[in-house]
């Protein structure tokens, strides 16, 4: 039997439960959909995080973009790095 993506790294041992549920959830929702469909799961999850009165730290955001885009093309990938970008720039995390 497989291992789960959220049982491979040990950063979810001690990653808070809302913040696991929520990631879990955002994967489960990505699962084949286009970057362009992203958006507004990636905002609703972060304004879920904020009514916790949580965000993902760096290296958790570096994570989900990993599970994230781990099936995509080089070109969707592509696109990622150019929002990442735009949003690091910005000042802004989950």
């Amino acid at each position: 039997m497989s291992q789960s993506i959220f049982e491979q790294y040990d950063i979810f041992k001690t990653m808070h439960p809302i913040k696991i549920q929520i990631m879990k959830e955002l994967v489960q929702n990505m699962q084949g959909k286009q970057m362009k469909e992203a958006a507004p799961l990636l905002m609703a999850a972060a304004s879920r995080l904020k009514n916790h009165n949580l965000s993902f730290t760096p290296e958790e955001s570096s994570l989900l973009i990993e599970i994230l885009t781990k099936d995509m093309s080089p070109q969707e990938k592509e696109k990622v790095e150019m929002m990442k970008n735009i949003i690091g720039k910005n000042g802004r995390t989950f």
